[in-house]
């Protein structure tokens, strides 16, 4: 069936499964909650997640003097690496008012204060004027927007004339129904999603809304071990699961989590789903007088 779910729903994912993450995914060190991308140069889990910072960083191009909004910013790691490695401005903004108060946390203890500001907002229908950024960086949070053209309509709002957006995200790898994929529905519900979208689905949400695709790039076979990783983490969270309700009821994402990361294992190796970074620019058409 397909399901919908609210801004507390993701709020209260992040929030009930942040300790999940500090356990298998090494939050403290890796900062990040989205898949690695393993290349010859990756050696451990750390450098994957950063890895995948850096490639897209590298796609699409970020300069100092560039403001950004990290949408969907999660406990501030790509923030964090965003001000170290090119010295640019970010705002953070996460449904999740504890992520606000990680991610601050984060960026005070590495010394990136002064250049990161992090908000509790919702990326769909924010504060900000017209015009506020040149980039929108969003990692594996654009798909959990229940209404995609939603997402894009307000980063069209808030973007600069020849503004871009860097996406790094799962896509459905072909046209499907997922109300009738039980597997996918397991992968996405855990996550707190109701749907992916395909590329050429993306193409037309985002030709309505004028942008045009500049950049892409098909890593799906560079994430495997990191898929393989959250399964290996996933059947020990399936003993864990079992026996912490021994003793007390756990929340309900905390409870179905390790099925979200069979169920993406499963789905990965059946090829329904690929990961894939890419850059939209805001058109010319969009210049305001």
């Amino acid at each position: 069936m397909h399901k919908t779910f609210t801004n507390q729903d993701v709020e209260n994912y992040y929030d009930q499964t942040e300790i999940h993450y500090r356990m298998f995914w090494r939050l403290n060190e890796s900062l990040g909650l989205h898949y690695g991308i393993w290349d010859k140069h990756v050696k451990t889990l750390k450098d994957a997640v950063w890895n995948t910072n850096q490639r897209l960083l590298d796609l699409g191009g970020i300069r100092t003097t560039d403001r950004v909004l990290d949408a969907g910013c999660g406990v501030g790691g790509s923030s964090i690496f965003l001000a170290q490695k090119v010295g640019c401005k970010v705002t953070g903004i996460t449904l999740s008012k504890k992520q606000v108060q990680t991610a601050t946390a984060f960026a005070r203890q590495r010394g990136m204060a002064h250049l990161i500001t992090f908000l509790q907002a919702d990326y769909t229908k924010t504060d900000f004027a017209d015009h506020t950024f040149d980039i929108v960086w969003a990692i594996e949070s654009m798909q959990t927007a229940p209404d995609k053209a939603a997402f894009f309509r307000e980063m069209q709002r808030i973007l600069k004339p020849g503004g871009k957006i860097l996406i790094a995200d799962c896509f459905k790898t072909y046209d499907f129904d997922i109300a009738k994929e039980k597997a996918m529905q397991t992968m996405l519900h855990g996550w707190a999603m109701s749907d992916l979208l395909t590329i050429s689905e993306l193409e037309q949400i985002v030709g309505n809304h004028n942008f045009v695709k500049i950049a892409h790039q098909n890593v799906t076979g560079e994430i495997q071990p990191s898929v393989r990783r959250i399964y290996l983490a996933a059947i020990l969270g399936f003993f864990g699961t079992k026996w912490y309700n021994l003793f007390r009821n756990a929340s309900y994402f905390s409870k179905i989590h390790y099925k979200t990361g069979l169920a993406q294992y499963h789905t990965y190796r059946t090829n329904q789903w690929g990961y894939h970074l890419m850059v939209l620019e805001k058109t010319a058409s969009n210049f305001r007088p």
